[in-house]
């Protein structure tokens, strides 16, 4: 149970000091559950899954939270087709809006006049098939197919196929967590 309690608290965003408080626990004791050295009593168990706002069996494993799995079908992806020669065609991945989102992206033959725009968190940027140059300020890097790049997503981008043939690119967002206790308030 270690395990899932401290990945819960950390998507909940909470330290241990503040779950330690909401449950009205020892910090350390809360830190030995996560870790493995203790066992809780069926009150703690409670307390945490309130405390958390899950159920009982999913702080053992027993079942999985309504959002850990999401599954976006081919036939459901929302696309956006190129209309110009600096028009990128998209396909989204993700579409709840999780800390991490997803598409596929087909570059245009020339840079956007408008760059991609920043954002909070890291940004992966994957070659699927063909070459693409990706453009900072002060470099640029030309990535083929399998080749990688990640960097921080408030740096400002361009992106753009090299070549005539079609290339597609796997881009991953992630983004800081919103905690859903400070929304809820």
């Amino acid at each position: 149970m270690g395990a899932r309690l401290r990945a819960l608290r950390q998507t909940c965003e909470l330290t241990l000091d503040a779950l330690a408080e909401i449950t009205s626990l020892d910090k350390g004791y809360l830190s030995r559950l996560e870790r493995g050295q203790k066992n809780p009593s069926i009150a703690t168990v409670l307390r945490l899954s309130e405390a958390l706002d899950v159920p009982v069996a999913e702080l053992f494993g027993e079942r999985l939270a309504e959002h850990a799995v999401r599954v976006t079908r081919a036939r459901d992806r929302l696309s956006v087709s190129p209309t110009g020669a600096t028009a990128h065609g998209i396909e989204a991945l993700s579409r709840d809006g999780s800390a991490l989102e997803a598409f596929v992206l087909h570059p245009a033959a020339e840079f956007s006049t408008e760059g991609h725009a920043e954002h909070a968190g890291e940004e992966l940027f994957f070659v699927l098939h063909g070459t693409v140059e990706l453009r900072f300020a002060d470099r640029s890097f030309v990535l083929e197919a399998g080749d990688c790049a990640q960097f921080p997503g408030h740096l400002p981008h361009r992106i753009r196929r090299v070549g005539t043939e079609p290339a597609s690119a796997l881009v991953a967002v992630a983004r800081p967590r919103r905690n859903r206790r400070a929304k809820a308030s």
